[in-house]
């Protein structure tokens, strides 16, 4: 009986051995977008769907497994129901899977190694608007006084995903843009813009991986600019060099609850400003003398710009540290 069975097992192992001889084959799956951003991702349109297909053998089957942040995935793979074709579409509602194709041909059965739908190549547009320190000031949502001669620099949060862009000056007339709209920024067809005039800024831009899909930012995440001289503009014209024995004295620095600025040969100082690192003004004093306390345990910790003027309009600019 042992012998029998000691047979019998060989038998089997050599029919197996001779069966997973003859599977020359291994299928592989394409697409038009698989790997075209990620390997062995499909990543889609809006709107679209995708065809997944192999190569021609006897008969198919394909699964999916649904996408988990643990690893190894321990989600099961199941059958598609109806899935028994050369190829097989899928769509947004496919999104975060897994695919993969198991063929037949002359007996012998094979599996595809697995593809995975891994989301939209599209994001609503953003803009992120860089000022400079001391230069504007901002009096309300999306919208700043700037100084004249400073600049402003707009970015699409998203460069990756948009390609040409349509940048405004004012709130377009038409979406789509039309050629002719006098809000239309005149060669302005890059992710990032830098602004030297008064106006409403925002863009249209279409996305660089599906070219037919467009969006606007919209008016509410515009930005005004108004340029001007303003009364804070001085804050930054006038400094004096300290290399040339205008230091100013600020103590203590780093600073707690009071700090103390100036020379006693100034005595008073007309205007004494606190500019955080963002550029807003935090703080002011008129008439200031040099050896009065200021008080700035109200602001919060970090770095920050004092801009002094004195008596004759001079101006000095330190920072200091509020701890």
């Amino acid at each position: 009986m042992k012998t029998k069975l000691i047979f019998l097992s060989l038998f089997l192992f050599l029919n197996i051995l001779k069966i997973s001889a003859q599977c020359t084959f291994t299928p592989t799956i394409t697409s038009p977008r698989l790997g075209t951003q990620f390997p062995n991702k499909i990543v889609f349109c809006n709107t679209e769907s995708e065809i997944l297909s192999t190569q021609t053998y006897g008969s198919y089957q394909w699964y999916k497994q649904a996408w988990t942040s643990q690893s190894p995935n321990t989600n099961p793979w199941v059958p598609i129901s109806g899935a028994t074709s050369q190829t097989l579409t899928i769509n947004g509602s496919d999104v975060l899977n897994y695919f993969k194709v198991e063929v037949t041909l002359n007996d012998c059965t094979a599996q595809s190694a697995s593809v995975m739908a891994d989301g939209y190549a599209y994001a609503l547009p953003a803009m992120m608007t860089t000022l400079t320190p001391g230069t504007y000031e901002n009096i309300g949502p999306g919208e700043y006084n700037v100084c004249n001669g400073a600049s402003v620099q707009f970015d699409d949060v998203f460069p990756v995903l948009y390609g040409n862009h349509t940048w405004y000056k004012c709130a377009p007339s038409s979406i789509p843009p039309v050629q002719g709209d006098p809000c239309i920024v005149a060669g302005a067809t890059g992710d990032t813009y830098v602004a030297t005039q008064s106006g409403e800024y925002g863009f249209y831009a279409c996305t660089a991986y599906c070219p037919d899909q467009c969006e606007f930012l919209g008016l509410n995440s515009f930005v005004k600019l108004n340029f001007g001289n303003w009364s804070f503009c001085n804050l930054g014209t006038g400094e004096t060099d300290p290399k040339k024995g205008n230091e100013m004295t600020v103590y203590p620095n780093p600073a707690v609850q009071f700090i103390f600025i100036g020379r006693e040969s100034d005595k008073v100082y007309k205007e004494v400003s606190i500019i955080d690192a963002s550029g807003r003004l935090v703080l002011q004093k008129k008439n200031h003398t040099y050896n009065q306390p200021i008080d700035v345990s109200g602001l919060a910790t970090g770095n920050y710009i004092i801009v002094s003027k004195d008596s004759k309009d001079k101006i000095y600019k330190n920072k200091f540290i509020k701890k």
